[in-house]
């Protein structure tokens, strides 16, 4: 017992922590867990409603500690979930309309069957989208539906919320028939409470306060009433209270429906809700499994999370009640608090199983404005994430798209607004996401090399450690789909990798936007990296590109292995100059392989370093001749030998410092072509063909540069023929040695 309770992490601190989260959700769920009940059968059959309760508590029961028990998360909270409740609150509200007329046991059975096949339906397609690993073609549905989806949630939840408070419907279109009929102190108690959580959890992120106020509330009310003198009973009668229900345990409230009396012909007018509380159901679970990652610091099989789900739900379907699955703000919380079994999520189900043998009378003393403020409350959470969250984030038509999903679904109906995202997002893949592959080209160090001149050494050791970088350049428009293609691509690379990557190279040069919800990927991709001591440096950014990754968290500040630059060149110097660096710097425990590779890069570095040798005294010599011809310039950092588009008609020598070669666009955005070292030449476009300059040279480092103009070129051509055939044989070699490094960079780019 001791070996296994050190298994499952049992330490007293474990025990309490897990105690104390689950008193805190235990209240928290107990009450949104009666308050969907209330939602869907306080006002279609009153007489049920105990019956609707205890089916609602022994399925949030079961689920919990379902879901706890096997979901690859050990400290997995999950419960009963407001979208399909909100849902399955319409489809109830639509079938008693239907049986007008019928007895209340009818419409009772009716709807719990009703429940049964959308929860069965959900555990179904759960079990077959992690069976057949196609739980990430949810991912494929634009982010902007999603959100009009759930903001359309939301605002049904927040009039049902009004609902159950007051026992009235609420219509935008009729608001003023139903403010002239109100309970207004009834109206006044559910928004007060539903505004007043919605409040702590969105400025205070505090359940513990939330749990409090739910039983502070309560004493509260009676303590008032008990003021004015008004008992239970007399509350209950004018519609204050919950119920009816039983004074003693739930358990005995069951009442299996008589199936007898279904109308099949009218659930079959509800089959377009009941796929929408299969697809929205999937969407939220993937929504909230991909937010605990981040939470969770770790990668979740999510395929085998939506079998076990599906499994749940195909368990707790028999009892009548909604899908259960991963409630993500719980899941944070218990985290956060220390809760990290899977103890908690199994206590949190035997709480509810507690209420609900022995709840009935503790149940019928809570005011309907706790249950219809928590729900009240829930919608408000939702459109305030969905409506006015995301427009900080969200581009102007994706926000659009959110905004007139909401309304269709107010004014015209759920299942049309449904249709209309469906339709939406047919058209944006159909617009943005034709077939791209995101990755136009990948290579390391051998293939892709800065225009930084650099010494013989150096050139050999970045080709010894060419493994240590891996570059890949994108294309196309980066949205939840390809970004989650590329953490799958750069993961591959780092497990395959023979030998440990340390930096990995994103050129955007070809990206022409990424997706609000991109950021999540990236934010997956640097924790994989984090983990594997590799750095990332994204190159070639537009600045809408990167305002929206700053924007979502994303930036140098909040990720010390994370770098930004102007376009790839630049990134690849710097990658060079730490590997160089590196190398160089090597401690004593490195020292022995680093001689190692030394001794074998000697052999390779001696004909390159003699030829090199032999360049720089010809070139020296050659200038030492040429003295006669030649101005001396010296140079300071950041002036121009000469600029873009200038007819420049003379030659640079350039013997000490560093020279940048700058293209600029017709957009105004630059790119450094190459860096220029001693023993090296520029002008030659302009003083040979007279052509106006295809780029800039600037000084980047102060140094001694000898000009040739056009005038003395052809004065020491006239007077001395064999040193111009030996400074024009100069240039040839020079000129042979770009190209041949520019036909590798074109390579590269095919």
């Amino acid at each position: 017992m001791g070996e296994e309770a050190k298994k499952l992490n049992l330490g007293a601190d474990t025990i309490i922590s897990n105690l104390t989260s689950t008193a805190i959700l235990g209240i928290l769920n107990t009450s949104i867990v009666v308050s969907f009940a209330t939602l869907i059968f306080a006002g279609t059959c009153p007489e049920y409603f105990a019956s609707g309760v205890a089916f609602f508590l022994l399925a949030g029961s079961i689920g919990s500690i379902l879901l706890a028990l096997f979901s690859s998360y050990e400290g997995t909270i999950g419960c009963l979930q407001d979208v399909p409740s909100a849902i399955s609150g319409l489809m109830a509200v639509s079938l008693a309309g239907m049986l007008a007329g019928s007895s209340q046991a009818t419409i009772f059975a009716n709807i719990f069957t009703v429940i049964l096949l959308a929860t069965l339906m959900t555990g179904i397609a759960f079990v077959l989208l992690g069976y057949f690993k196609l739980g990430n073609l949810v991912r494929f549905i634009p982010y902007p539906v999603m959100g009009g989806f759930l903001a359309g949630t939301g605002w049904i939840l927040v009039k049902a919320g009004l609902d159950v408070s007051t026992g009235l419907s609420f219509n935008l279109l009729q608001a003023f028939t139903f403010f002239s009929q109100v309970n207004i102190g009834q109206l006044a108690c559910g928004v007060l409470f539903g505004v007043w959580f919605f409040i702590l959890s969105r400025y205070f992120s505090s359940n513990v306060l939330m749990a409090a106020s739910v039983v502070i509330s309560i004493v509260i009310f009676f303590i008032v009433a008990g003021v004015l003198d008004v008992s239970a009973a007399q509350l209950e009668k004018q519609g204050w209270l919950l119920g009816p229900l039983p004074k003693g345990s739930l358990w005995r409230s069951l009442t299996v429906p008589d199936f007898s009396s279904i109308k099949w012909t009218l659930l079959g007018t509800q089959v377009g809700s009941i796929l929408t509380i299969v697809l929205l159901s999937a969407i939220s679970f993937l929504l909230g499994a991909s937010a605990l990652e981040l939470i969770a610091n770790r990668d979740l099989d999510m395929n085998k999370d939506l079998q076990k789900t599906g499994i749940t739900n195909m368990i707790a379907s028999l009892f009548g009640a909604p899908a259960s699955y991963l409630v993500f703000s719980d899941t944070a919380l218990a985290t956060q608090m220390g809760a990290r079994t899977r103890f908690a999520g199994i206590f949190m189900g035997l709480f509810i199983a507690v209420i609900f043998f022995l709840g009935g009378q503790i149940l019928s003393y809570v005011p309907k404005f706790v249950a219809g403020g928590m729900i009240l409350f829930i919608g408000l959470s939702l459109l305030a994430e969905w409506l006015v969250d995301v427009r900080k984030s969200f581009p102007l038509i994706d926000y659009l798209i959110v905004v007139s999903i909401l309304l269709i679904i107010e004014f015209v109906g759920f299942l049309e607004g449904v249709g209309a995202g469906i339709f939406a997002s047919v058209i944006i893949f159909v617009i943005r996401y034709s077939s791209i592959n995101l990755v136009k080209n990948a290579g390391d160090g051998n293939r892709f090399r800065s225009s930084k001149d650099r010494s013989i050494p150096d050139q050999r050791l970045l080709d010894h450690y060419a493994h240590q970088s891996l570059i890949l350049q994108l294309q196309g428009f980066i949205f939840f789909g390809t970004a989650n293609s590329l953490y799958e691509t750069i993961r591959s690379y780092v497990e395959s990798s023979e030998t440990p990557l340390r930096f990995i190279m994103l050129d955007l040069a070809l990206v022409r936007g990424i997706d609000s919800s991109a950021v999540k990927s990236f934010e997956k991709i640097m924790q994989l990296l984090n983990k594997n001591d590799i750095y990332l440096f994204l190159a070639n950014l537009s600045d809408r590109t990167k305002h929206q990754l700053e924007a979502g968290g994303f930036s140098g500040d909040a990720h010390e292995r994370l770098n930004f630059f102007a376009d790839l060149d630049r990134s690849l110097e710097h990658c060079e100059d730490n590997i160089v660096a590196a190398q160089m710097g090597a401690d004593q425990a490195e020292l022995q392989d680093v001689r190692q590779v030394k001794d074998d890069l000697m052999q390779a570095v001696y004909n390159d370093v003699m030829a090199a040798l032999d360049h720089q005294v010809r070139y020296e010599e050659l200038v030492e001749r040429m003295k006669p011809y030649l101005d001396e310039m010296k140079v300071k950092d950041g002036e121009y030998l000469f600029k873009q588009r200038d007819t420049n008609r003379n030659l640079f020598f350039i013997m000490r410092g560093t020279v940048d070669l700058i293209g600029e666009s017709r957009q105004g955005t630059t790119t450094r072509i190459r860096t220029l070292g001693p023993w090296t030449v520029t002008g030659e476009v302009g003083s040979f063909s007279g052509y106006h300059a295809p780029y800039s040279a600037i000084v980047e480092k102060e140094g001694l540069i000898y000009k040739l103009s056009e005038e003395n070129r052809k004065q020491m051509e006239g007077e001395n023929p064999k040193l111009a055939a030996e400074f024009h044989k100069l240039i040839i070699i020079m000129i042979v040695n770009q190209l041949i490094k520019a036909s590798r960079t074109m390579d590269d780019s095919l």
